[in-house]
């Protein structure tokens, strides 16, 4: 068991593995349509051919706006055969965030769905890069662009298969920046096929059914999904969204056996009302990132075995932890081709070939040489190891803080806070403190429709943590600040300070000393 060699991390060679051996099988599955492999291979033929009409060539970048649909799947498959480079964009960009990803890949070609072409009208005279509009769905007239109906390219006739190297690129993949504009991660085949595979896991395998409800402009939607059940010949069962109520009658409707999804959506999930039948489903595995916060609570309700992964962009996947190893708050063991090391706390990945990480940041040669040092990725994330050589996420490493001498994870306690069950959700950050170093402040979310009442809120984190990390302010608001990509705008409430309109812990007379724990 493991995955091919690194010239074999292709695009073009999981599918022609795939057509060798199940060409009739289903490859994906959406509301709307079903195709087989080979079927699936020949749209995206189809579209390769009708962007190379309209003038683009080889390692040009081509920009995908679009909600989640087969036609999605192939735009980005077809644009990836076609040996073009991919741009997918979160469909929550609008104005400045658009026009940046735009203007700093390139992009001449945008694929966009119907709903989308407002906003980039309303952009127009800032672009400097963008002539054809592909629109899905109706089509709208523009005085500024060369507009064509995605139809268009799905009638040519299927390109020939060309040559594609492990080392070609395959996408620019924007990160969003909590401080600054997104970066572009240049992502070769080899590094997204690694990220993808899970051929060096016992699961998904060829009879298994994956479901995916997370965004295709996301790498776990697009790679650990989609792209992961190709390479296994495994069926994937495409949604446009994560819905708490749909998700487990998709589950049983589809027959799914295998998902991924974001720790958030496991809580989600955890806070619906029970049921007598939520273990009566088929689903098998969940590989979640991070984990549920009540790994045994989830397995034990829902009848499901849960997996560990860590990865991002730069990296790709360099973390699994394994069902039968699975212990709480883990990220798991690190995969063979991957060389980790702790260096003040922060995680630094080595592969054993460089392909099988970034290339670099689009157009940010000076980001790049901070991040990629003599082979070694900088990851800015802080991790800690137990005795088995498990890895535990513990905090970005500008997120840290450090109160009375104590290093703390805000990620940490954010965990324990949203284990509350009035919380939806917290983010910690530092805040002056009248000595020296931090203090901690918690904004947190209620449910909707509850209420939470500080000093308790305190009572239950002081039962679970120790008292140097038991906030000294909670705030409390409806929603908390996020960028498009929903990552926490921690630098905003770090900003605000202490605020106003805050509840403080000591001057309600509850102070924490080292006897308390």
């Amino acid at each position: 068991m493991g995955l091919p060699e690194v010239p074999e991390r292709t695009l073009r060679a999981a599918y022609d593995r795939a057509l060798a051996e199940i060409p009739d099988d289903l490859a994906q599955i959406g509301r709307a349509a079903r195709y087989t492999v080979a079927e699936s291979h020949d749209r995206s033929l189809r579209i390769a051919a009708g962007l190379r009409s309209l003038g683009l060539e080889r390692q040009q970048p081509v920009a995908l706006l679009t909600d989640n649909s087969l036609d999605a799947v192939h735009a980005w498959t077809g644009v990836s055969l076609g040996n073009l480079i991919e741009v997918p964009i979160n469909s929550a960009y609008k104005g400045s965030f658009l026009t940046h990803v735009l203007n700093d890949s390139g992009a001449e070609v945008l694929v966009v769905d119907d709903g989308y072409v407002e906003r980039v009208e309303r952009i127009a005279d800032d672009l400097t890069a963008l002539r054809t509009l592909v629109v899905r769905g109706d089509q709208v007239p523009s005085a500024r662009f060369d507009v064509r109906p995605f139809d268009e390219l799905l009638s040519h006739e299927p390109a020939a298969p060309t040559k594609q190297t492990a080392d070609d690129l395959m996408a620019y993949m924007y990160t969003s920046g909590t401080t600054g504009p997104s970066k572009g991660v240049l992502i070769s085949h080899a590094h997204a096929y690694t990220y993808a595979s899970r051929e060096d896991q016992a699961r998904p395998v060829r009879d298994d059914r994956i479901l995916v409800t997370l965004p295709l402009f996301h790498l776990a939607g697009q790679w650990y999904g989609v792209y992961q059940a190709l390479i296994h010949r495994a069926a994937c069962v495409l949604e446009p969204s994560f819905s708490v109520s749909a998700f487990w009658p998709t589950v049983r409707e589809h027959g799914i056996t295998v998902t991924v999804m974001l720790g958030a959506m496991a809580e989600l999930l955890q806070q619906a009302e029970h049921r007598p039948d939520d273990a009566d489903n088929p689903l098998e595995l969940a590989i979640m990132a991070p984990l549920a916060s009540d790994i045994d609570g989830f397995r034990t309700r829902f009848g499901v075995e849960l997996a560990a992964v860590y990865g991002m962009s730069e990296i790709g996947a360099v973390l699994n932890g394994p069902p039968d190893t699975l212990v709480g708050g883990e990220c798991g063991f690190p995969r063979d081709e991957f060389e980790l090391k702790l260096v003040d706390g922060e995680l630094h990945v080595r592969p054993s070939d460089p392909l099988l990480v970034m290339r670099g940041y689009h157009n940010l040669p000076d980001k790049t040489a901070e991040t990629l040092v003599d082979g070694w990725v900088h990851t800015g994330d802080a991790f800690r190891t137990d005795a088995d050589g498990r890895y535990y996420f513990s905090d970005r490493m500008k997120d840290a803080l450090r109160r009375r001498g104590e290093n703390i994870s805000s990620f940490e306690v954010e965990r324990v806070i949203n284990e509350h069950p009035d919380v939806s959700e917290s983010a910690v950050v530092a805040v002056p403190s009248d000595l020296t170093e931090d203090e901690i402040k918690a904004v947190v979310v209620p449910r909707e429709g509850r209420t939470i009442d500080p000093a308790e809120l305190t009572r239950f984190l002081v039962d679970r943590m120790p008292y140097f990390m038991v906030p000294r302010y909670l705030a409390f608001a409806s929603e908390l600040p996020k960028t498009p990509t929903q990552k926490v705008h921690k630098h905003r409430l770090r900003d605000a300070g202490v605020g106003d309109r805050v509840w403080d812990r000591e001057a309600a007379g509850i102070v924490l000393r080292r006897g308390d724990r």
